[in-house]
């Protein structure tokens, strides 16, 4: 019995560092709003959802939790496919000053997250579809799905400096680390500058998703432009 409660403290103290076999995490503006979360037609979260640990469906480590108590067992589902993955997520609001919901699935060795939804209405719903691969593959479809198709938002890869402008309008400053922002585009033509400093030489990454625009950018950074203001810029319809 000792045994059991040590290990079941253990797992909900589980943090990015310890969790190699854990393969998504939940991540978002999610805690003021009851939450339901379907993948792959398995109901694996109800009420409060941030702090799934999201296994393959045929983890070794599924055998051992069967006989675990239900305060580890509602923070760990096995349920994931190599491949496409469908998701249903349901939310209403908690409180009358909850922030805008946002929902992501993130891999634990990666901040680009394979799912991200938002929205600012107080309940709704959401169907759609990600993909987890292999790490060890390199083919075009190893990449974030980023969002569902109605998803727009801008995520960077951790840098000095980072801020997108979004017609005229100065999004969220990140510095140290990545981070994302969603865009509020205008049905007509969109104008997104994208400024950022980098304090070292090497690649730097950044992601633009929207439903007609997804783009990864890869950024060569000289010697000659590090710690200096660069800017991108980008048009295109909603």
């Amino acid at each position: 019995m000792s045994l059991l409660i040590l290990t079941s403290i253990f797992l909900l103290s589980m943090t990015p560092k310890n969790l190699d076999p854990i393969k998504l995490l939940v991540y978002g503006n999610n805690n003021n709003y009851n939450v339901q979360l379907t993948i792959n037609g398995i109901s694996i979260g109800n009420g409060s959802v941030s702090g799934l640990k999201i296994f393959n469906e045929e983890h070794p480590l599924k055998s051992q939790f069967e006989d675990f108590p239900p305060i580890v067992k509602d923070q760990i589902a096995f349920v994931l496919k190599e491949g496409e993955n469908t998701i249903e997520l349901k939310f209403k609001h908690k409180s009358n000053n909850s922030r805008k919901f946002s929902f992501a699935l993130t891999a634990v060795d990666e901040l680009v997250p394979l799912f991200y939804f938002s929205s600012e209405e107080e309940s709704g719903s959401v169907t759609s579809k990600f993909y987890v691969w292999n790490t060890d593959e390199t083919s075009e479809l190893n990449t974030p799905s980023l969002g569902n198709t109605d998803a727009s938002f801008i995520f960077s890869e951790s840098t000095a400096l980072f801020q997108a402008t979004l017609n005229d309008n100065r999004l969220m400053v990140f510095g140290g680390t990545g981070g994302l922002t969603d865009l509020n585009l205008i049905e007509r033509q969109n104008t997104l500058k994208v400024n950022y400093i980098c304090s070292n030489e090497g690649e730097f990454t950044y992601y633009i998703h929207t439903p007609n625009f997804t783009k990864k950018v890869i950024k060569n950074i000289t010697k000659d432009q590090v710690d200096n203001f660069l800017i991108d810029t980008y048009t295109f319809e909603k």
